[in-house]
């Protein structure tokens, strides 16, 4: 995934809360040009991405003048909100029973991700265990809904209970996760998540993959979400993401 396919989610929600999450928008532009940053000073960032953090880089400037907020209170507003927003949508994917019901939750299961997220610059670029915990489950619970849905097959979370334990302490068919979502800002509509691609055919033998930088990428996506799906045991899920990354890189 290019860096600019990276940012651009959080520039996304920073213009869907700028009118009634002013703090928490501020904080998503600023994830993102943190990132467009890194790449600069790096070097590495395109013509395209440098013109974004410039433009991005004065909006953020502009709001902050009108915010009037410390570091220690937008933490708290945007830690708060965030997990307000993953425990809709954890609500939401525990009610869903049908189609609609579960692509609204990944919709919403998505966007709780995303706002966890920018929770990572108040620590150090880091996000503290219990908050990457619930980002790794939302991205995890995304993958696998939306792998039942393309197979026909639904997928459903374990019991709420279970949201109080120790994710590795599952059995291999149960997928623990924190309750109830995105209810915290009506004027914040989820935007759909990146697709999911159709699972590939295994890989023949003594195939050597070799893959174009985008495809790459893509491929390392792959791998981080069959590393996610591990860590919940779900064994299934991860074999098709490592088949997948294996076909993108062919």
């Amino acid at each position: 995934m290019s860096l600019l396919a990276k940012c651009r989610p959080y520039f996304q929600r920073a213009e869907e809360l700028a009118e009634h999450e002013p703090a928490v928008a501020y904080y998503c532009r600023l994830h993102a040009i943190e990132q467009l940053m890194r790449a600069h000073q790096k070097g590495e960032a395109s013509g395209e991405e440098k013109n974004l953090l410039l433009a991005e880089l004065q909006k953020a400037e502009d709001v902050k003048k009108s915010l009037n907020i410390s570091s220690s209170d937008g933490q708290g507003t945007v830690e708060s909100f965030a997990l307000r927003v993953f425990d809709a949508a954890d609500a939401s994917d525990r009610s869903a029973r049908d189609k609609t019901g579960q692509a609204a939750a990944v919709s919403k299961l998505y966007a709780a991700a995303l706002f966890l997220d920018v929770c990572a610059q108040f620590h150090d670029g880091e996000l503290p265990p219990d908050l990457a915990e619930k980002a790794r489950y939302a991205r995890f619970r995304v993958v696998q809904i939306r792998e039942g849905l393309k197979q026909g097959i639904p997928s459903y979370p374990s019991d709420p209970g279970a949201a109080s334990g120790s994710l590795g302490e599952e059995s291999e068919t149960a997928v623990p996760g924190p309750s109830a979502a995105y209810a915290a800002s009506p004027a914040a509509p989820a935007a759909p998540c990146p697709p999911v691609t159709q699972s590939p055919s295994p890989m023949p033998a003594g195939f050597a993959p070799q893959g174009t930088g985008p495809m790459r990428d893509k491929a390392r996506e792959q791998l981080e979400l069959a590393s996610s799906a591990l860590d919940f045991r779900d064994v299934a899920t991860a074999r098709k993401c490592l088949q997948e990354a294996l076909r993108l890189l062919g």
